[in-house]
């Protein structure tokens, strides 16, 4: 979710103070147009185009990490609820199997919520 409008701003504040980012997003719509890097996206960070739903794809955006900044998230105001699940619920448990089965070393996940736990 490193492409979205927090993730983005995020990747803003971690690139001026120092620190190296590695950016995966699915980016698809509504928030992106399909696979297409946005202009605003730092040209400084490395960027992995992937679906948190694929632990192939975890498996590579974690190698050599040392911190997880986890804002990917399936957002939408007529939801698919099965899509907003799996993206939102599985795609959170496919990172923490990743780092589990591969005993990761990495130091600090910090898991956001989207704007869905503020209710209409």
């Amino acid at each position: 979710g490193g492409a979205g409008f927090i993730g983005s701003h995020t990747v803003d504040l971690l690139l001026s103070r120092g620190y190296n980012v590695r950016v995966l997003d699915s980016l698809v719509s509504p928030v992106h147009l399909d696979n297409i890097k946005p202009d605003y996206l730092s040209k400084d960070v490395e960027f992995v185009l992937g679906d948190v739903r694929d632990k192939a794809v975890w498996e590579s955006a974690l190698i050599n990490i040392d911190a997880v900044f986890h804002l990917a998230a399936y957002q939408d105001y007529l939801p698919d609820f099965s899509k907003f699940f799996h993206v939102n619920t599985v795609g959170t448990a496919n990172l923490y199997e990743v780092i589990v089965e591969h005993n990761l070393s990495i130091g600090k996940i910090i898991v956001a919520s989207s704007q869905a736990i503020y209710g209409e």
